[in-house]
């Protein structure tokens, strides 16, 4: 990727985690040096992150933008003068939020989706999923996503790779479009 730089923006920390154990183990299709200021960004709102991070005299075209989100709506409208710098954006979704990798690799993908509504009305998001039936309750931890998919990445790819299969958006839009063949 000579001349041009990849900005992955995520939403949380745990998307962060993940995708650090991803570039940490070479999984990606591009690699850290890639990257602008070769790390992942944590800045969701487009203003903000046009102001501290494309104000560097880049040439047009230059930026690749992955924003790693769980929702199919929050709007991402950079500032005029930035937009040409810009050659790509695409939305990688984890919907309905990040933890759902855990609940696929646990093979609960199918109970999750037809679980039915609590009391009030409402299904467990996959977060509190987690918590309840895998005590996992450091789930939203970055530390805890980290060094649970560190220890395995192999099956972390996997299970992307599975939750691309089982999501109901396109390919490029999942988080196996930016894995390594």
């Amino acid at each position: 990727m000579s001349n041009n730089y990849i900005a992955v923006i995520v939403e949380g920390g745990a998307e962060k985690a993940i995708i650090n154990v991803l570039l940490d183990h070479d999984l990606l299709k591009f690699n850290r040096s890639d990257m602008l200021e070769e790390d992942v960004i944590r800045d969701r709102n487009a203003k903000t992150f046009a102001r501290e991070h494309l104000s560097y005299g880049f040439a047009k075209n230059q930026i690749s933008i992955f924003r790693i989100l769980d929702s199919r709506k929050e709007e991402f409208s950079l500032p005029k003068p930035y937009t040409r710098l810009v050659s790509s954006r695409i939305d990688i979704l984890t919907t309905p939020e990040i933890e759902i990798l855990f609940i696929v690799y646990k093979g609960d993908f199918d109970k999750f989706k037809n679980q039915k509504p609590n009391k009030s009305g409402k299904k467990l998001p996959a977060h509190e999923w987690c918590k309840k039936f895998y005590n996992m309750k450091d789930v939203k931890s970055p530390e805890f996503v980290y060094d649970y998919w560190n220890y395995q990445p192999d099956k972390l790819v996997e299970t992307i790779r599975l939750y691309s299969q089982k999501c109901d958006y396109p390919f490029e839009n999942t988080l196996a479009s930016i894995l390594k063949k």
